[in-house]
């Protein structure tokens, strides 16, 4: 029987595989080069890439691989198709079916690019590495000259970079947590952590602050039981990061205690974002009252809430539940919700499983799940139910426990047994001479 302590690293060698060896498919180089340009926006070839990646399913040779919360995705967009039937602004509404049409298919991609450890791996350190040189960087070079609240691309809004932010910073820990002593991964995965960090804090986002606490709170306490010496350098990181934090940082996040009544809402932060965000649950609420089942249309709200308040503009919700609540109704919600608690079932009951054998993979899975726990928390300040990368994100986290829940079972299961010789075909047979073969026992 294989040794229970076998890492998934010995498991490929046992294959014949090295550890870092990796097979260079076409999808996945496709896939590589799509999360390059919705990630940086420095190409735009996304649907080039993606049209590409999507032919190359079909030569793969591989069977097609679609998890149950694809199927979820699916039945989400079928009753956003009824909310389409209903609906005031059928040519808005079928416009945004078309591009969540299009992240279904990226997530498709996703989970059928992503089959081996080594894959996966490589997939991590180079959405690293691509975005720390691109928007991390940005970020910083924009905060060193005075742009303290913005950054480049798709990350204009603070929230939305920390949130964004904070999803990576999970496979950075992952790469840290799953990599052996002073090898390049777990430098690459220390060293993208501090600086993900750093740029969470400086886009002085209440949400992210929330989110980073409560993804900080478990991981620590396993931390904690598994590497207790750890603790100290973690505990110096975060006192130097809160250390060089700006004056301003620590005055958003005083306003936090003025949230917890109505009257002194408007003095959470001196821009009034607070107060408007209040304004806009309050239009939010009135729609979905009103809505109830099918909503309003998927991609719609805008128009919706401008009817119902002309004062606040065109104005999202700032909240991923409140919007997929407020556009598909109640069952749109729940097959949201289904979506992301599928995959996190799939990731919990695989640790589980893999947490003894497999002890360092089992760790990578928890930093992941831990990442998209915080960017769910932060999903309350922002609206994220139609970015491509989360459902990326997501297909990352169900490759990775498909992958550890193989090896488990591989490792799991003996050998079968050594079949005994048939003394019938071992024994030396006498030379058949002219007459023919021996007649076979039966």
């Amino acid at each position: 029987m294989r040794p229970a302590c076998m890492t998934a690293i010995q498991a490929e060698q046992a294959s014949g595989q090295r550890p870092w060896q990796i097979t260079w498919t076409p999808t996945f180089i496709l896939l590589l080069g799509y999360l390059f340009t919705i990630l940086t926006g420095r190409l735009p070839v996304g649907t080039l890439v993606m049209s590409l990646a999507l032919a190359s399913l079909l030569l793969q040779g591989r069977s097609l691989r679609v998890p149950p919360f694809l199927f979820l995705f699916l039945a989400w967009m079928m009753w956003a198709l009824v909310g389409y039937a209903m609906t005031s602004y059928p040519a808005v509404v079928s416009d945004a079916l078309t591009e969540h049409g299009k992240v279904f298919l990226v997530a498709l991609v996703a989970v059928n690019a992503l089959r081996t450890r080594t894959q996966i791996r490589y997939f991590v350190v180079f959405v690293l590495v691509a975005y720390i040189l691109f928007p991390a960087r940005s970020t910083l070079v924009n905060y060193l000259h005075g742009y303290t609240l913005f950054g480049p691309f798709i990350y204009g809004n603070p929230n939305d970079l920390a949130a964004h932010t904070i999803l990576l910073l999970g496979p950075a820990l992952a790469l840290w947590a799953s990599s052996g002593r002073g090898s390049r991964a777990r430098v690459i995965g220390l060293g993208s952590a501090a600086i993900l960090t750093v740029v969470i804090v400086l886009t002085q986002s209440r949400g992210a602050f929330l989110a980073l606490g409560a993804m900080a709170l478990p991981s620590t306490i396993a931390l904690a039981r598994r590497r207790p010496r750890a603790i100290v350098g973690l505990a110096a990181f975060v006192g130097l990061a809160l250390y060089l934090a700006p004056a301003s940082f620590w005055h958003r996040m005083q306003g936090l205690s003025k949230g917890t009544r109505f009257e002194t809402i408007g003095e959470m932060d001196p821009e009034g974002s607070a107060r408007q965000r209040f304004a806009v649950l309050q239009a939010a609420s009135r729609i979905i009252r009103d809505h109830p089942v099918v909503g309003v249309g998927f991609g719609a709200y805008e128009l919706v809430q401008y009817r119902y308040n002309p004062a606040l503009g065109y104005l999202d919700t700032h909240n991923t539940y409140l919007n997929v609540l407020a556009e598909t109704g109640v069952p749109g919600l729940l097959l949201f919700l289904g979506i992301v608690i599928s995959v996190v079932r799939t990731v919990r009951r695989t640790r589980r499983r893999a947490s003894r054998a497999f002890p360092a993979d089992a760790e990578m899975l928890r930093w992941l799940e831990y990442a998209l726990i915080g960017y769910l928390i932060a999903g309350v300040f922002g609206s994220f139910s139609k970015l491509a990368f989360l459902y990326v994100y997501l297909g990352l986290l169900w490759c990775a426990a498909r992958m550890l829940e193989t090896a488990a079972v591989t490792a799991s299961t003996p050998p079968p047994p050594l079949a005994r010789p048939d003394p019938t075909t071992t024994a030396p047979q006498r030379f058949p001479g002219w007459r023919g073969p021996l007649p076979q026992s039966r």
